[in-house]
């Protein structure tokens, strides 16, 4: 297991062990792969979206927040922090080349819920000159944010089904007989 070595701080642990190596390269691939569309994704973009949330979930030794910035250029920047804060604090070196406007800055929170933090708007309004868009990824949630027209869009997605939604008797027993043969 590697570590990213952190100077100790308030906001963020000693080091961080990493599980999977190639966590970053597993959200550059899929980039690569993909149409990005922003402020508000396509299906294509949600399913890089989804990677980044997997590497927030498990590529750490706990979930922690991930963000990951495209700039004008389309390269990523991608960067690590605690349960409930990320910055590129002792990660510098990440930002070499950014060139702005930053089409969309994609944070996690691992903790649950996509919502905008007090410190994800102080964040949102100091860029806002030249930052496009802002999405937040929650489980099974995103927000995408708009910051020139302050439009967002919060979609939920998981399976989903009808409540109380149950077989008709007819397809039970024909299942069951099946069974039996």
């Amino acid at each position: 297991m590697n570590e990213i070595k952190t100077e100790d701080s308030d906001w963020i642990e000693n080091k961080i062990e990493i599980k999977d190596e190639k966590w970053q390269d597993n959200i550059r691939q899929v980039f690569q792969q993909i149409q990005f569309s922003y402020p508000y994704p396509n299906a294509a973009t949600e399913a890089f979206y989804s990677v980044i949330w997997d590497m927030s979930l498990n590529a750490f030794d706990s979930p922690r927040e991930v963000q990951v910035i495209v700039d004008s250029k389309d390269d990523l920047y991608i960067s690590v922090g605690t349960f409930g804060f990320v910055s590129f604090k002792d990660q510098e070196e990440q930002l070499g080349g950014m060139k702005l406007p930053i089409k969309c800055w994609i944070h996690t929170h691992p903790f649950g819920q996509a919502f905008f933090s007090g410190t994800d708007w102080n964040t949102i309004h100091t860029w806002k000159s030249v930052m496009l868009s802002a999405t937040v990824l929650g489980d099974n949630q995103y927000i995408a944010y708009d910051t020139a027209t302050e439009i967002a869009k919060k979609v939920n997605y998981a399976i989903y089904q009808k409540e109380g939604s149950k077989k008709p008797a007819w397809v039970e027993a024909a299942e069951k007989a099946l069974e039996e043969e």
